[in-house]
């Protein structure tokens, strides 16, 4: 009898711990896919200026080589930065269309026109070459 309840008890025990590691990794899942998400969207329509997660590698990158007097590799890291920016941002556009977290059909609107429009200025200055 002692046995059976032992048993038991450690199989509870273990699913137990199974449980919570499944909601932490859920949580840590959720965070990853959603949360940095809404975190760059609020960066991009409170300010119009590409969140600091995204231009910290390229920033860094740059300045190694503008120490090195390297201005060819400089340009080449802002091209793909450039790139990378508006890659992030249409799929932040894709995002907010079909998302189910916006309150509106009203804020999903004026947050697309946003983004739209800060996607459009770096479109340009892809297309003019003038980086900021």
């Amino acid at each position: 009898m002692t046995y059976i309840l032992l048993t038991l008890l450690i199989f509870f025990v273990c699913l137990s711990l199974i449980m919570l590691g499944s909601l932490w990794y859920m949580r840590v899942l959720l965070e990853k896919m959603v949360g940095g998400k809404l975190r760059d969207l609020e960066t991009l329509t409170a300010t119009g200026t590409i969140p600091e997660t995204w231009t910290a590698k390229y920033n860094e990158r740059m300045i190694q080589h503008q120490k090195l007097g390297n201005s060819k590799q400089v340009d080449r890291i802002e091209r793909l930065a450039r790139k990378s920016y508006l890659n992030k941002i249409s799929k932040l556009i894709a995002f907010v269309k079909k998302s189910t977290l916006v309150e509106s059909e009203e804020s999903r609107k004026a947050t697309l026109r946003i983004l739209q429009r800060v996607e459009r200025e770096w479109r340009d200055a892809n297309t003019y070459g003038s980086f900021s």
